[in-house]
């Protein structure tokens, strides 16, 4: 195993349907996921994530014992990018779980980030896959309660 990972096989779009990443935004907001103005996704069009990563903020590298602050995150425009692999917009499931799961990360970070900051090891801790307990991991199981609620709403239409 990789590292940390939903628990959760994400079923594909029974009707084929691709996403854009407009319509994968809008679909994790209609199933509850609150995503914050200071935070846009976008398709990994160049595939520089690999099998394992379904998506990715802003890579952070800073000599060892360096200060991480939230500025570090943003963007040109005062946003956090994250891509995400191109083949999660093949399942409304994968979708909502993946944009949940960068969200809530991303969530746990900022307070953190906003009051004087933590340092590189800190943030490498915190979102590591390899490092059980942590924002990443924790990021992972609010994914997958999204998609088990997800799936009983299916259910019961």
């Amino acid at each position: 195993m990789f590292g940390h990972s939903p628990r959760l096989n994400w079923n594909r779009n029974p009707d084929g349907a691709i996403r854009s990443i407009t319509e994968a935004v809008e679909i994790a907001k209609a199933r509850g996921v609150v995503i914050p103005e200071y935070v846009a996704f976008f398709l990994d069009e160049l595939c520089w994530l690999d099998e394992h990563t379904t998506a990715r903020g802003p890579k952070i590298t800073k000599a060892a014992g360096s200060i991480v602050v939230w500025e570090d995150l943003l963007n040109r425009f005062g946003k956090v990018p994250f891509i995400v692999r191109r083949d999660i917009m093949e399942s409304d499931e994968a979708i909502v779980a993946v944009i949940a799961h960068e969200v809530h990360e991303l969530q746990g970070l900022m307070p953190l980030l906003c009051h004087g900051g933590i340092t590189i090891e800190e943030f490498g801790a915190h979102t590591s896959p390899t490092n059980p307990g942590n924002l990443h991991f924790e990021a992972w199981d609010v994914a997958d309660e999204i998609v088990e609620e997800m799936r009983r709403q299916s259910n019961d239409s």
